[in-house]
């Protein structure tokens, strides 16, 4: 039990969950760097487009923190036997949840983005690049379910490896395809979405191969794939249903957020496409020591540790808040470095400045926030995570809004809403940890 709160156990777990939340950036950010040299346009509908099809792996991913809570719990409890089920389970809604989320795409999505995007050129490459994209969403899926599984129980190695093969694989085809090199036709946005799809499928195909060679089908009770069971899905969609409306209205928030940007002109969408691809590297370490913590606070209440959660939290806060300040100082110290990976358009990153600057603060907020609700959420009690995320956006949206309409405010401070947000979810999280409400849920029947 005191192994799950040490410093070592906390960053065992946590590094590759780092590294392996480069799988999910490394893609936007890619695309970005590459596209960055062909247009504004290009930028700007690769980052409406990227956030678009996030929304919807961020549903599945959801579902799959759902699951991985659960399984932590059960490996805390020392019933390895009944992890395979759970995550046999989550196979099966990941797989339905993938297909109707390309359904829904093709039938419905379309006819939003249309209404939502003014520029009728960023439109057409959007949906140039979310219409290949879409179809990466089934790999993508049960990609969320190993990974969630390895969390669960711990054993997180794997997930490092295959975030490499997928940063290379997807650095290899936005070269080839984007500009055309080798031979290759010159296919610019649409290269860059081939890129990931290819990119993420054999990533998939590596994480499936580490895990049966190494025998943790067999030690779990996985891939049994029994006929599907009312009380296991029950179970499941408990705890998943507010994390993937939490995920889904937080990253639709985002992408109102740019659209709100939008109206203020191509240049600022373009300069906050830029600045959001450098925001997402800087965050990686953070979400993955947040990921990390929903497993160690399941896994720590199944042992019977509850009265060490809050030993565990302060240090967790230790190490995100130390790797926050090293991320904000190196930012700060040469701000234009991060900026000139995505664009190579001098004065495009002079414009940038400003706006990582606002960053820069926001991101040590986002360090004590990240880990505050994601102890709320390894609680099991996920329908309060999800009422802490609306209030928060509520907040969050109505200041932008203001900022830009009301206000006419400078990009910069538009951007300050980045703090906003973090106060307020920091904030509530601990009021709600701070009252004691959550040591008594139940994750499991």
């Amino acid at each position: 039990m005191h192994e799950t709160i040490s410093y070592r156990n906390i960053w065992r777990i946590s590094y590759p969950l780092i590294l392996g939340f480069v799988a999910v950036t490394v893609i936007n950010v890619t695309d970005t760097a590459f596209l960055g040299r062909v247009s504004d346009v290009a930028i700007g509908a690769s980052g409406l487009g990227g956030i678009y099809v996030l929304i919807m792996l961020m549903a599945a991913f959801g579902l799959g923190i759902g699951a991985q809570i659960i399984m932590a719990r059960y490996h805390g409890e020392d019933k390895p036997q009944k992890i395979g089920p759970v995550f046999d389970h989550m196979i099966y809604l990941l797989l339905a949840m993938a297909v109707g989320l390309i359904l829904f795409h093709f039938t419905v999505g379309r006819i939003i983005l249309e209404r939502l995007i003014d520029s009728e050129a960023v439109l057409y490459s959007a949906l140039v690049y979310t219409d290949i994209r879409v179809v990466g969403l089934i790999p993508a899926a049960i990609m969320v379910a190993y990974r969630c599984f390895l969390t669960g129980i711990s054993e997180t190695r794997a997930i490092s490896y295959a975030a490499g093969i997928m940063a290379a694989f997807n650095f290899l085809f936005n070269y080839l395809f984007v500009f055309g090199n080798l031979g290759f036709p010159r296919m610019e946005i649409a290269g860059a979405g081939y890129a990931s799809v290819l990119s993420e499928t054999l990533s998939l195909m590596y994480i499936i191969f580490w895990v049966r060679s190494n025998g943790l089908g067999r030690q779990f009770n996985c891939f049994q794939f029994p006929k599907p069971s009312f009380v296991q899905i029950r179970s499941i969609m408990r705890i998943a249903t507010p994390v993937m409306i939490q995920h889904v209205v937080s990253l639709g928030s985002w992408m109102t957020f740019f659209l709100i940007i939008e109206g203020m002109g191509e240049r600022e969408l373009a300069i906050s496409n830029v600045v959001r691809s450098g925001y997402s590297v800087l965050m990686i370490p953070l979400i993955g020591i947040g990921q990390g913590t929903q497993t160690l606070v399941s896994k720590l209440i199944g042992q019977g540790g509850t009265h060490l959660v809050w030993t565990l939290i302060r240090r967790l806060l230790t190490v995100s808040v130390l790797s926050s300040t090293v991320l904000m100082l190196l930012n700060l110290i040469d701000p234009k470095l991060l900026m000139s990976v995505f664009t190579n358009d001098l004065e495009l990153i002079s414009d940038c400045i400003p706006v990582v600057h606002v960053i820069s603060i926001s991101i040590i907020l986002f360090a004590f926030a990240m880990i505050l609700v994601s102890v709320v959420s390894g609680t099991g009690n996920t329908l309060v995570t999800m009422f802490i995320e609306i209030s928060t956006l509520i907040i969050y949206l109505t200041f932008t809004y203001r900022m830009v309409h009301v206000h006419h405010a400078s990009l910069q401070m538009v951007w300050t809403s980045e703090i906003v947000y973090f106060i307020c979810m920091g904030g509530f999280s601990a009021i709600y940890l701070w009252s004691g409400k959550w040591k008594n849920t139940q994750v499991h029947e």
